[in-house]
């Protein structure tokens, strides 16, 4: 599987290749590099607003963004300074249309700065991606690249969200299923990979030996509390555009299963039921928590849903991990030193070794 996050900005840079696109972003960083080649004009804005326009980098994710709307940002001290200098800046036009990017890009970048942490699980993948799909389909910023980056995004990313796909890996798409504050995702009459995603968890769970669980233990715990309004408004809040496209489908269910008693498919079933009926809540709980506080409830799903959920959304994290190996062994080495993997951990960990020595 490739990474994710590389993958999503192929997308968005097939959207720069666009020429009414690449057009105005091609005469913005010119502006910008006439602007930061000037020592005038750099003081000149510090001393304005204390800000300086920022360069963008085709190897840096974001960085194109970040130089569109930083120019926004100062546009009125920026054609001041200008102005002053007697240097031309963008054509009315020009600025119109840096406007709709952003609005259209946003998107993009919040979600890619969320997939290469460490912190995000696979789970968060296709919500993810719906959710730009949903952006796009919904958006009337600029209907020909609209489609473009649609079409694109779809195309990339068919191994996750089309099952009729020859490369189709359901493996993200049943660690969506198995993340209770992100399922919903999965809860639209479009989405087919809903059963692909089943029959993903239930073939996982076949590979686990029949837990020992007796009912009075079963029924000695209540995983159920009452769903919280305000904690499910945060998780729509991250996925607003699908957010509002599902919300009009979810319907509750009878709650009905099928299947041999206590088996994974019953579990699943259950889980499925109360999750469309709302009796399932993340309030206080990571994913990973509400699966090892409901092992003995799910026996055969838990072990499951933890093995999906442990995995990373994205490999960025790992290559930045590599690139502090290099850092830290000067890349001239053709042996690594035996403290090489103790400085590793220290420098990826320094923040929260800071704050647990400074709350000490």
């Amino acid at each position: 599987m490739p990474c994710l996050a590389h993958t999503l900005q192929l997308t968005l840079k097939d959207a720069f290749k666009h020429p009414s696109t690449g057009n105005v972003i091609s005469r913005a960083r010119s502006l910008v590099n006439t602007v930061r080649k000037s020592s005038v004009a750099t003081e000149k804005m510090i001393s304005k607003c204390g800000k300086t326009l920022i360069k963008d980098c085709v190897t840096r994710w974001n960085s194109t963004l970040n130089m569109m709307k930083r120019l926004l940002e100062t546009k009125i001290v920026l054609n001041q300074v200008l102005d002053e200098l007697g240097i031309d800046t963008l054509l009315t036009s020009d600025w119109s249309k840096l406007e709709q990017l952003v609005k259209l890009f946003e998107p993009f970048a919040v979600h890619t700065d969320q997939l290469q942490t460490d912190s995000q699980s696979l789970s968060e993948v296709v919500p993810c991606l719906l959710n730009l799909e949903a952006h796009l389909q919904s958006s009337v910023i600029s209907k020909p690249l609209d489609q473009i980056m649609l079409q694109s995004l779809r195309e990339r990313f068919a191994y996750l969200l089309n099952p009729q796909a020859a490369d189709f890996d359901a493996t993200p798409a049943a660690a969506c299923l198995m993340d209770p504050t992100v399922a919903f995702a999965l809860f639209t009459t479009e989405m087919e990979s809903m059963k692909a995603a089943r029959s993903c968890v239930l073939q996982h769970a076949a590979h686990y030996s029949s837990p020992l669980v007796s009912q009075q233990q079963k029924s000695s715990v209540n995983p159920q509390c009452p769903t919280s309004a305000s904690a499910e408004g945060t998780v729509l809040k991250r996925f607003k555009f699908l957010a509002s496209k599902v919300g009009a489908e979810l319907t509750p269910t009878s709650g009905n299963t099928t299947g041999n008693a206590g088996s994974a498919h019953t579990e699943l079933s259950t889980y499925i039921s109360k999750l469309k009926q709302g009796k399932v809540c993340c309030e206080t709980e990571t994913p990973l928590k509400f699966w090892q506080n409901r092992e003995i409830v799910y026996p055969r799903l838990a072990p499951v849903a933890e093995d999906f959920l442990a995995a990373p959304a994205s490999q960025a994290f790992v290559e930045r991990i590599f690139s502090v190996c290099g850092q830290l062994s000067s890349g001239r080495r053709n042996r690594m030193d035996t403290s090489l993997e103790q400085r590793v951990f220290l420098k990826m960990n320094q923040k929260l070794l800071l704050s647990i020595s400074t709350n000490n």
